[in-house]
């Protein structure tokens, strides 16, 4: 039913108009008639009417002035003028107004009918439209989290141009600072028997590494969850100011309670647009290492716990977990990819990297804490790695933050 106000200063065309109406077979009906411009504008306020049949000439407000002010209060609305002047300048007016009809009075049933009929189905179709839109909104909402996997994994994957990740990163409301925190969770098995019985294993898995890592890294903003097509959980961050190392044990800790098998944990910190390079990079380690024999992973154990040692080098690490120096050499660059000297100085890099968010630390303190015995070897170790200097990055940082 459309709610329809009559504004004319003759009652007996208030009246006739009225009439008129209840006699059309139309979903109409009357909710306030006024005298004169000034009370149809406070009659539209108060009733906020679907259909307006509104006299071109009235007093205190004239029809055109009505026009002009009805459309400041943004009241949805079709509007059919009644003018008893065939005068092309008030058409024209009307029509930049926003008036759906212009008729001229006598005016015939027919005519007045046909307009009605018009205006209602300008207004279905309006409705249908927002309900539609309506409708399609809640979806989005109830689903944004499967849009968002999906344009991630396009993303990564290298299946959409720049502008196409522009308008779509715009759509979907993601905000990424231009340096991120990229982090990668891969499993080799399934889940034992704390998982409950019964459960869709994929499903589960998939839910499980997502929940762990949105609650172990959800307080920090801005903050992203989805799983890569190999079904490792990608995790990127912005303002985290931790350790990394600190972060990756937190991570491995809570998912081995869960998970039967090998898990890897790995992260980079690194521009935004490097994201899909650096995130294939991780996959092929995290593959690497879930590979990896016992002996590799006994070295990467006692690495990761000497790193800060300046004399640290491959001899140590061998005579450490018994075994010779250029197998241990061998091995780890056959199921790492990296040499054990690439290996080291991506570890120191990384924790220089945390450590560089602490801003008391001068970065020759942070080159001695992560294993460099001067400022000048770890600058040209860390541009070698992350392609500039640590001054760059940390005036990013400050920028940033």
């Amino acid at each position: 039913m459309w709610n329809v106000l009559i504004a004319d200063d003759e009652p007996k065309i208030r009246q006739g108009l009225k009439n008129t109406l209840e006699t059309f077979d139309l979903p109409l009906c009357v909710c306030a008639e006024a005298k004169n411009g000034l009370e149809a504008l406070e009659k539209a306020k108060e009733y906020e009417p679907d259909i307006l049949l509104v006299d071109i000439c009235m007093p205190k407000l004239s029809g055109i002035k009505f026009l002009e002010e009805l459309k400041k209060l943004s009241i949805e609305c079709k509007v059919i003028i009644i003018s008893g002047f065939n005068e092309f300048a008030y058409a024209q007016q009307a029509i930049t107004l926003g008036v759906s009809h212009y008729l001229l009075k006598p005016i015939a049933d027919s005519e007045l009918k046909e307009a009605l009929e018009s205006v209602s189905r300008q207004l279905w179709q309006t409705r249908k439209s927002r309900k539609f839109m309506n409708l399609m909104r809640q979806q989005f909402v109830q689903n944004k989290n499967t849009i968002r996997d999906v344009f991630f994994n396009d993303w990564i994957n290298g299946n959409l141009s720049g502008k196409e990740w522009q308008e779509q990163r715009e759509f979907l409301e993601i905000e990424l600072p231009d340096t991120v925190m990229l982090i990668l969770v891969s499993v080799q098995s399934g889940f034992t028997e704390k998982i409950p019985a019964g459960a869709v294993p994929e499903e589960l898995y998939k839910m499980t590494l997502e929940k762990i890592m949105r609650d172990l890294i959800g307080e920090y903003k801005p903050v992203y969850v989805f799983m890569n097509r190999y079904q490792d959980a990608v995790g990127m961050i912005g303002g985290y100011k931790g350790e990394t190392e600190n972060l990756q044990e937190i991570i491995s800790e809570k998912i081995n309670k869960t998970v039967d098998g090998k898990c890897c944990v790995l992260i980079q910190t690194c521009k935004r647009d490097e994201i899909p390079d650096v995130h294939e990079k991780l996959r092929t380690r995290a593959r690497k290492i879930l590979e990896c024999r016992p002996i590799v992973m006994e070295a990467r154990k006692y690495i990761y716990a000497h790193y800060q040692q300046r004399e640290l080098d491959l001899t140590q690490v061998a005579d450490a977990i018994g075994c010779n120096p250029s197998y241990l050499s061998r091995i780890m660059k056959q199921e790492l990819g990296i040499s054990f000297k690439d290996f080291l100085t991506m570890l120191r890099i990384s924790q220089a990297i945390s450590l560089m968010r602490n801003d008391r630390l001068s970065l020759n303190q942070i080159a001695e804490q992560v294993g460099y015995s001067n400022q000048h070897y770890f600058s040209a170790a860390f541009k070698n790695c992350q392609g500039f200097s640590p001054s760059e990055f940390r005036r990013t940082l400050t920028r940033e933050e």
